[in-house]
């Protein structure tokens, strides 16, 4: 617990002001990432997480976006994912950190995925893997792999027939099968990062839905024929 957490527990009164000035905690925290000051940063990065998990009334390492308002609080959801990526790209830098860097990643993806900005995430941690940035490669493209692996949405499918269709349920497991081969699972990181961006960018058009509904379900047919064989 950071000596600011400490302070503001011993004064339970002051914790719904911490809580309101914490987004400018998190802009100090940017600033200093981008100006590679990483202890200023890492500091002000702990007391952002720190001032929202004092609000929730939970430890720092136990945020978890199911204490948030999936709807309400998205962009806060957005902007944790990222205040936890920085802090494991700093962590990463010391071989004694690696552990806190791993923490920090495990967080960055639960708080990545099943949400709209997915893969933007994704192609963030993607960039840095290709860059051969990490002091700790193979962490990071664990947590690469994982955002797609364990990711249960479909979405394209869940957007034209609903979350619980049927169609939508089979595809989910159609993925989690692709995803126990290297070429499979590059199937669906390409899936995630190209063409859901393209679909809720260009695919607001009845023609292009119908068109994408009738692929789908022959898909999904096609997919359930295999299986029974």
């Amino acid at each position: 617990m950071t000596d600011q957490a400490k302070k503001t527990e011993e004064n339970p009164e002051a914790i719904p002001k911490v809580y309101r000035e914490r987004l400018k905690l998190l802009k100090k925290a940017q600033e200093y990432s981008a100006a590679d000051e990483i202890p200023k940063a890492v500091e002000f990065y702990s007391q952002y997480l720190n001032a929202l998990a004092l609000f929730y009334k939970v430890d720092e390492s136990k945020l978890d976006p199911k204490i948030f308002d999936q709807e309400k609080d998205l962009a806060e959801l957005f902007l944790i994912s990222h205040a936890y990526w920085d802090l494991a790209k700093a962590y990463d830098r010391s071989p004694n950190l690696h552990l806190e860097s791993i923490r920090c990643l495990d967080q960055f993806v639960k708080f990545t995925i099943g949400y709209k900005y997915q893969y933007v995430n994704s192609r963030t941690i993607k960039a840095f893997i290709r860059k051969r940035l990490a002091h700790n490669p193979k962490a990071f493209q664990q947590a690469f792999e994982r955002i797609h692996i364990e990711s249960k949405g479909c979405f394209i499918s869940s957007e034209l027939f609903g979350p619980q269709h049927f169609v939508t349920q089979d595809l989910r497991l159609f993925k989690v099968d692709l995803t126990k081969s290297r070429l499979g699972l590059a199937f669906v990181v390409f899936y995630y990062d190209f063409l859901c961006p393209f679909f809720f960018k260009h695919g607001k058009g009845e023609f292009l839905k119908d068109t994408l509904r009738v692929f789908l379900k022959s898909f999904r047919f096609t997919y359930i024929k295999l299986k029974r064989k």
